[in-house]
């Protein structure tokens, strides 16, 4: 098999991996479904196991993909490295920055940081990994991302990293809901409440619930879901209170939702860039993410 085919195949996994989907991946990578159907059959034949549980129109990574995955990504992000700093390393009108966030940072922070950029450095490509959370040190740590923006956590970590902002909680709920004619809430009175959160393992509930323990607060939740917008939908019709963070507050007022903070205690979360060790960002990276620690450090003033 030459190395051009090889590589193709292997962006199909990769593309199929994170999307989840033979529509998507396809889109994504610009060719015919069934092309792209023929390159993983091809590719899986030749490896000599399946990488996927395939369904009608979606599949999901099975034992062995699972386990692949990461050394697929980093030999296609080494070969993408590769030919983009071959002819842009000393061009920086020209070049490539990747970013891996979770959806909600792609959606609302990340965004005009990007126009921004481009208004400065129009030939530099910005690529987004939309991910959860917990994906993010992976494609940061195989240098699939350039860096990565995460919660910082207690946890022992081999990725460096620097504050980029705080993340204060608040709730978002209906204008009908009786707790919204206060203007500040108490976490007593919280728990007290169904509630819309992050699924049992997200890094942001985590850590909402390691301080909330110390002061023998647990909170009930009704719904547990894994994207934001899903918990501004339930908390709009009624059936609960989103638990989310300050980031989160331009999508909770676009679906007409009421703010409010939350004290006793004030709890926030601090937002970090991460970047592998030993991994030299190039200029253009290295330029966004000067832009991105300058914008918030306004922000923050």
């Amino acid at each position: 098999m030459t190395v051009k085919a090889s590589l193709a195949e292997l962006r199909v996994f990769v593309a199929l991996a994170e999307s989840g989907h033979f529509t998507r991946a396809a889109e994504r990578l610009g060719m015919s479904q069934s092309s792209l159907s023929a390159a993983l059959v091809k590719l899986e034949k030749q490896l000599g196991t399946r990488l996927f549980d395939r369904h009608t129109r979606s599949c999901r990574v099975n034992e062995a993909g699972a386990a692949l995955l990461p050394a697929a990504r980093r030999l296609v992000a080494d070969w993408d490295h590769l030919f983009a700093d071959a002819r842009d390393f000393a061009r920086f009108s020209r070049g490539r920055v990747t970013v891996a966030a979770p959806n909600a940072q792609c959606a609302l922070l990340l965004p005009p940081a990007i126009r921004a950029f481009r208004d400065t450095h129009p030939g530099v490509r910005v690529v987004l990994h939309d991910v959860p959370e917990h994906e993010v040190h992976a494609l940061v740590r195989s240098g699939a991302a350039d860096f990565g923006i995460a919660t910082q956590t207690d946890a022992r970590t081999d990725l460096m990293g620097t504050a980029l902002s705080a993340d204060e909680f608040i709730v978002a709920l209906s204008p009908e809901h009786p707790l919204a004619r206060r203007r500040t809430l108490e976490w007593a009175q919280i728990a007290q409440e169904p509630l819309i959160g992050y699924l049992p393992g997200n890094p942001v509930r985590s850590l909402l619930e390691e301080k909330l323990a110390e002061r023998g607060i647990v909170l009930s939740y009704a719904f547990e879901i894994a994207l934001p917008w899903t918990m501004m939908g339930l908390a709009r019709e009624g059936l609960g209170i989103a638990v989310v963070t300050m980031a989160l507050r331009p999508l909770a007022q676009w679906h007409g939702l009421e703010i409010r903070a939350v004290g006793r205690p004030q709890i926030a979360r601090t937002m970090t860039l991460l970047r592998a060790p030993g991994n030299s960002l190039s200029p253009a990276a290295a330029a966004f993410r000067e832009l991105l620690l300058g914008t918030q450090k306004k922000l923050a003033a």
